[in-house]
């Protein structure tokens, strides 16, 4: 699953942040991943996409969701910590691993 977010401009759309999730069938958590732009960071928008994400995963049926998150990446560790979902962290080297638990 994808999402794109857009924004309009004379020649037509610039993408400025994608959202997406990949299902593991065996565990049925899907990991979860996303990016935004630079000039967009800090405005709300990687809460967003995880919280939509989450919505669509819980549709259909997934238990929750993992990702990876690097030590030097706070914002992102932000957005993890204020999604309103059960999370466990846990840290090797300088890679957080998350899971969220969907109830």
């Amino acid at each position: 699953m994808s999402i794109v977010g857009v924004v309009p401009e004379a020649h037509g759309e610039d993408i400025i942040a994608i959202g997406n999730y990949y299902l593991d069938p065996k565990t049925n958590r899907a990991e979860v991943a996303f990016t935004v732009q630079d000039h967009w960071q800090r405005r709300g928008i990687g809460t967003f996409l995880l919280r939509h994400l989450a919505r669509i995963a819980r549709r259909n049926g997934i238990r929750g969701f993992t990702a990876e998150v690097l030590q030097e990446n706070k914002g992102m560790q932000a957005v993890f910590a204020r999604s309103g979902t059960k999370t466990r962290s846990r840290t090797e080297g300088n890679v957080y691993f998350y899971e969220m638990d969907f109830d």
